[in-house]
């Protein structure tokens, strides 16, 4: 038997149910915590009937949880290879946007062959200001952040829709210091205990 599911957003999943032997989903079966993306299932209740029942996605739930676990790891793998020079910032934010060159050199009007130049270090010492400035119009940056990783705060504070009490009382600083790639720094905001 196959059930057709309907999610309570846009998108719409598939869910094969087996009915009638020892392969038929129990409600229980079927919980997935993923609230930002809910379903709902029709599923064998503890009584034996079979009715709707809502939860979270699967799909999004684990798709999810995985496209941030690779961002995560391709965003390291970059900074680091930032920080030693073997990379340019714009080729940095290029792969951070999920642009290849040909995309970056369209939206920027500069010719696929001076932006593969400008992917490499050496290529991007030489830019010019006016294409510097393309790029970092076209990637939404300033073109400050062409120069300098920046850390900020990872705290509930910086969560979307925090209700929480800020404690107001706590100062900061700013600290920079040099990598080993010349024309790149790491700035870093520093909440004191």
């Amino acid at each position: 038997m196959v059930f057709f599911v309907t999610s309570m957003s846009k998108d719409i999943e598939l869910f094969y149910i087996y009915a009638g032997n020892e392969k038929t989903m129990k409600e229980k079966d079927l919980e997935v915590d993923c609230p930002w993306q809910q379903v709902v299932l029709y599923a064998e209740k503890d009584d034996g009937t079979y009715g709707p029942m809502q939860t979270g996605s699967y799909m999004a739930g684990t798709n999810i949880s995985e496209h941030f676990r690779v961002t995560e790891n391709l965003s390291r793998s970059l900074t680091e290879q930032l920080k030693a020079g073997t990379i340019s910032p714009v080729y940095y934010f290029m792969m951070v946007e999920g642009l290849n060159a040909d995309e970056l050199a369209g939206r920027t009007g500069i010719s696929k062959r001076r932006v593969k130049k400008h992917l490499t270090p050496a290529g991007f010492s030489k830019m010019k200001i006016a294409s510097l400035k393309k790029y970092a119009d076209v990637l939404n940056i300033p073109v400050a952040n062409m120069f300098q990783i920046i850390y900020t705060v990872q705290n509930r504070d910086w969560d979307m829709g925090y209700q929480g009490e800020i404690d107001k009382s706590k100062t900061g600083s700013i600290t920079q210091k040099k990598t080993g790639n010349p024309l790149i720094i790491e700035t870093e905001v520093i909440i004191n205990k």
